[in-house]
Parts: C-alpha cells; structure tokens; sequence
C-alpha cells in the first residue's frame, strides 16, 4: 500500500515567537525535515505533505525548499496573510517561483478569522483557483456557513478540511454543527482529513467517541475524499506516530482494501501530484 502522510509540520525553532506554546510543541524546539525522514523510513511512508505551521508567519520558505529538493517525496502547502492587500500576488510567488502546491487558510485563528468571510477574500480564491492549488482549511462549526458558499462559487479548486472541523463529539453527529460539516459532502469538490482527533476528543486513544464522527464522514463522503494525515510533530506527544498511521485498519478492521488505500494514500497523491 502506498502511504502519504498529508498533515506534516516542519520547523526551524523560533525563539522569539510570542507565543511559544501555541501549538502541543513548542516553537522554540527544532523539527527538522531529517526528524520527519526518519519517521518516513521507519514506517515505509512513501511521501508527505509539509504543511507550513505558525511559527514561521509568511515565511513558507523551510517546506518550500524542502519539497522543492525532493518533489517526488514532499509537496509543500503555504500561507499568505488573508488580510493583506497583495496575498494574491503573495499566493502566485509561492506557487509559480517556489514550487507549493497548497494553500492553508486559517479562520479558527483570531487573527484571520475575518478575513475568511470577507468580500475581499474571493481575489484570494479567484488566484487559488488560477494557480491549480489544493486550499487547506484548519476551522471550526462557526466557519462552515463561509465554506458552503466558498465550495459553491469555487468548484475547481480542491478544499480540503482538516481535522473535521474540529467537532464536539458529545454534541453527537445529529447535532447541527456536525450536519454543517456532512452537508459539505454535496460538493464533489470537498475532502475531509478525519485526523487530530485529540484536539476535540474527551477520551484516550483509540479515541472511541470519535468513531462514529468518522463512520458519518465515511458514509457520507466516501473513502475518494477521506485524506490521512498524521500531524506530525504533535502527534508524537498524543498518540505516537505508528498508532495514528495504524489507527484505521485496527479500529475500521471492516473497511475495504481499495477504500484504506484511498484513504491513506491514494487521494493525496491524485490531489498534490496528479
């Protein structure tokens, strides 16, 4: 089975960011793409998607150069600031003179949370959807009525949404945050990665209050639009790298072959490497 890790993150350390916590490792610790390498042959990861983090602001320039080295192992997903009045041209400078693949809006965060909403933030789209890119959305339920709309009026441009939205299991899937993110399934062009399951979980691993969150996503979405993806570094804190990787075929022992390989494999690289 070929496996892609679609939801890395790398980093040099940033000793002067703000918040040096922000994230379940710190910015002041150094996640090198070596470390990453080593998880990647320790447990026959064929590929992986470098997803810029926080730390670095702008500068996408560490996963650019990393995917642009070896761009038949990494693809590297971007960021722009969404407020500022060049994040168009910001966008076309990392696609076409560095090489990234994605690009990763982020309204769960305060500081981008209006932007995602804005009537300006469509130029941001309009250039996505020119450039080919795959938008990455780390969100919320409250950010699901803009991304209705943005799937509607874009639907060319592959979404896909991390970490299912970050739901509340307890609300259970009936409840109306979660309908938002299953209704989501009516665009052909939306994919959900049914990944960090301990941002939002109230329980342990395997995360069992969890599951049935998966099973409707599943149903709803089907194995063509599911996209695994570890987190790594943090994940190595929560879960440990071989429990996420393995975590699928333990606990949906029933899946199909051909749907685990989608899952874990197949769709990130028909999305990042056609």
């Amino acid at each position: 089975m070929r496996i892609v890790d679609a939801h890395v993150h790398i980093w040099r350390a940033v000793s002067d960011y703000p918040v040096p916590n922000a994230t379940i490792i710190s910015s002041y610790s150094d996640v090198p793409v070596e470390l990453l390498d080593d998880y990647r042959a320790e447990h026959g990861i064929e590929r992986a998607v470098l997803v810029q983090p926080l730390f670095p602001g702008q500068d996408n320039s560490y996963v650019a150069d990393c995917a642009a080295v070896r761009p038949d192992q990494y693809a590297a997903v971007c960021v722009v600031d969404p407020l500022s009045a060049d994040a168009p041209e910001r966008l076309t400078y990392w696609v076409r003179e560095r090489g990234c693949k994605g690009l990763r809006l982020r309204p769960m965060m305060a500081s981008e949370a209006a932007a995602f909403a804005a009537p300006h933030s469509l130029k941001l789209w309009e250039h996505a959807a020119a450039l080919g890119v795959v938008i990455n959305i780390v969100a919320r339920p409250q950010h699901l009525a803009t991304l209705h709309e943005r799937a509607a009026q874009f639907p060319t441009v592959p979404i896909i949404v991390d970490h299912i939205a970050h739901p509340d299991p307890r609300a259970g899937v009936d409840s109306a945050d979660f309908q938002a993110v299953l209704a989501l399934a009516q665009f052909p062009n939306v994919f959900i990665k049914p990944t960090g399951y301990y941002y939002y979980s109230q329980e342990r691993y395997p995360y069992a209050d969890c599951w049935p969150l998966f099973r409707a996503v599943y149903n709803h979405f089907g194995a063509a639009r599911l996209i695994w993806g570890s987190d790594f570094p943090h994940v190595l804190l929560k879960t440990g790298y071989a429990r996420s990787l393995h975590m699928q075929e333990r606990v949906y022992s029933d899946l199909p072959a051909a749907d685990l390989e989608a899952i874990m494999g197949r769709n990130a690289l028909r999305l990042y490497w056609g």
